[in-house]
């Protein structure tokens, strides 16, 4: 008889069936989280509509959401899509701050964006998203370490504050690659405890942690430094494996596998840490990779599911 190694080997490379993934909980399904589908990460072309077939076809629980199709939704069209999400079970995973604004960038753009999240905070909230998550650049061209980290807290404390009130959650995610570093003239904060710091700096319990398993390993950060964190902390988790031929200090950003293609990462050390935690949400890949962004959609999705069900999500 096969062993649980080798069968999920066959069906990986075979593309699964609707059998399999029916199935396929039989076999180590942590149940406590929810595989999510996010179409940006892995080179998905579709509209909100289609997001949404495709995650129950291919057995998602969670989408992330197209907040640029949902705001120009109908009254009637957002009912029927949130129906139709709650006859399959399936939930939203955090939307991208990025949408609506960029805090990186001139008082004046930042100021543009501000503004046009606060005209759409109430759609947003009334599709029942429970928070929007954005990513922090580890280097600066211009601003040194503490000029960067005063723009951060300020700018970002403005979206926390504005989120709060509206019942959302603020997910931040630090960027770990060091290959990064030498990108521009200032380093800024590339590690847990970094991200820690601006937390705590922005002061609203509504803030919290994007945790990707890619980000963690380069990082080489310990799982110590990260027993501070509780389930509420926590508001997104992607998952991503390293390229083979790589230490955590040569890996590039841009370049990942799937969970579990390489097995460089103990993605299961990571996965038991999270559920250790009592966090029972989306989990995700963020893979960004050429060979699968060009592959056919239904292979990739395929393809996509499968990676999460070979590291029990």
């Amino acid at each position: 008889m096969q062993n649980r190694r080798k069968f999920i080997q066959s069906i990986s490379a075979a593309g699964i069936s609707p059998f399999f993934i029916k199935n396929f909980e039989l076999f180590d399904y942590k149940k406590g989280f929810r595989a999510s589908l996010n179409p940006g990460s892995i080179g998905l072309r579709c509209n909100a509509n289609e997001l949404l077939d495709y995650a129950i076809l291919y057995k998602f629980s969670s989408i992330s959401p197209l907040l640029g199709d949902l705001i120009k939704f109908k009254d009637y069209e957002r009912k029927s899509y949130l129906a139709k999400m709650e006859r399959n079970d399936i939930k939203f995973d955090s939307g991208g701050l990025q949408f609506f604004l960029d805090f990186r960038t001139s008082d004046s753009k930042f100021q543009e964006g501000f503004q046009f999240l606060k005209k759409h905070i109430k759609t947003i909230t009334s599709f029942s998203i429970s928070s929007l998550v954005t990513w922090i650049i580890p280097t600066h061209k211009r601003l040194t370490y503490i000029q960067n980290f005063d723009q951060h807290q300020e700018r970002l404390t403005k979206v926390a504050i504005v989120l709060d009130e509206a019942g959302l959650k603020l997910g931040l995610e630090f960027v770990g690659p060091k290959t990064l570093m030498a990108r521009d003239k200032y380093p800024f904060l590339h590690t847990i405890e970094g991200l820690r710091e601006l937390i705590s700096a922005i002061g609203k319990n509504n803030v919290g942690y994007l945790l990707d398993s890619f980000h963690t390993y380069c990082a080489e950060d310990d799982y110590r430094q990260m027993e501070f964190l509780k389930a509420d902390d926590i508001v997104s988790v992607q998952l991503n494996d390293a390229v083979v031929g790589r230490t955590p200090a040569t890996q590039f950003d841009l370049e990942r596998e799937l969970p579990g293609d390489t097995e460089i990462i103990d993605l299961k050390k990571f996965l038991d840490f999270i559920l250790s935690k009592g966090y029972n949400g989306a989990v995700s890949v963020e893979p960004f990779n050429k060979k699968l962004n060009l592959m056919e959609t239904s292979a990739k999705l395929k393809r996509v599911r499968s990676s999460l069900f070979k590291v029990g999500v």
